[in-house]
C-alpha cells in the first residue's frame, strides 16, 4: 500500500484538481443524441453525486459503474477510475484505474487526458500491457461508437417497424449497451419522418466520430452489416 501510494501521489493529486475543475455537465451530456438526458438520469446523476459527497462510496460506485457508465456519462466512467485509483468503494488498483480513465478522456477533455497520461507514464511495462486489455474490453462496450452505433440499431429498428419491412440487423462480436428505450414503433408521417432525420444525424455523427468519409447517412440506403464492420475495425485497433 505505501510504495502504491508513494508511486501514485501525483496521480491522485491531479485526479482530485480535475474533479474541482473539469466541466461536469458538459461531459455528462451524451454527445451521442440531439436530445438532453431525460429526468431520470438528470435524478440519478444528482443522487449519485450526494452520495459520493457523504462518503457512501459502495452505493456510489454501483450506480456510477451499472446505470451510467453505458449511457456514455463520460464524469461517470472517470469516477469509476477515480475510485480504483484510491479504493474508495471498489478494489485499489491503479491499473484498472488506468482503463476506465482511458476510456473516460477518448473525447479529449483536457482534465481527464492529463490524468489519464500522468497514470499510464506511471505503470510499468508489464501494467501498460494490462492496462491495454482492461481498455480493450470497455471499449467494446461503453465507448462512444458502439454506444452510438446501438443508438442507430434501435432507430433502423422503429423504421423498419413503422413501414412494415422485416429487414434484420445482423448481431455482431461487440457486448453493447446502450440506453433503453421504447421499442413501439410509429406509424404516422409526422414520427416517421422525425426518426429518418435522427437517423441521418446519427449517422452523420457516427462518420465525424469515427473518422468514416465514406459512410452512407441516408437511411433509406444504409447498409447496418458494413456499418457494424467499421466499428469492430476501429474499436479493435490499436488503442490510445
Amino acid at each position: 500500500m505505501v510504495c502504491i501510494l508513494s508511486k501514485f501521489s501525483t496521480v491522485v493529486l491531479l485526479a482530485s484538481i480535475a474533479l474541482m475543475t473539469t466541466p461536469v455537465e458538459a461531459q455528462r451530456s451524451p454527445g451521442l443524441s440531439t436530445d438532453p438526458p431525460d429526468s431520470r438520469t438528470l435524478r440519478v446523476q444528482r443522487k449519485v453525486d450526494e452520495l459520493y459527497e457523504r462518503g457512501e462510496f459502495d452505493r456510489a460506485y454501483f450506480i456510477y459503474r451499472n446505470e451510467l457508465v453505458p449511457v456514455g456519462d463520460k464524469y461517470a466512467q472517470y469516477m469509476v477510475g477515480h475510485m480504483h485509483l484510491t479504493g474508495r468503494g471498489a478494489a485499489e488498483d491503479p491499473v484498472v484505474a488506468s482503463a476506465w480513465y482511458r476510456l473516460a478522456a477518448e473525447r479529449g477533455t483536457p482534465e481527464f487526458v492529463a490524468v489519464r497520461d500522468q497514470l499510464m507514464h506511471d505503470l510499468n511495462a508489464d501494467e501498460r500491457r494490462r492496462s491495454n486489455s482492461g481498455y480493450q474490453r470497455l471499449r467494446r462496450q461503453f465507448s462512444d461508437l458502439v454506444i452510438l452505433f446501438e443508438n442507430i440499431k434501435r432507430t433502423y429498428r422503429e423504421l423498419q417497424s413503422a413501414t412494415g419491412s422485416r429487414i434484420a440487423v445482423r448481431s455482431g462480436p461487440m457486448n453493447i449497451v446502450g440506453a433503453s428505450s421504447s421499442n413501439q414503433g410509429h406509424s404516422s408521417a409526422d414520427d416517421y419522418g422525425h426518426m429518418r432525420n435522427e437517423m441521418r444525424r446519427q449517422l452523420v455523427l457516427l462518420s465525424e466520430l469515427g473518422d468514416f468519409p465514406d459512410l452512407e447517412t441516408d437511411p433509406a440506403r444504409v447498409d447496418m452489416s458494413d456499418i457494424e464492420r467499421l466499428v469492430i475495425e476501429r474499436i479493435e485497433s490499436t488503442p490510445d
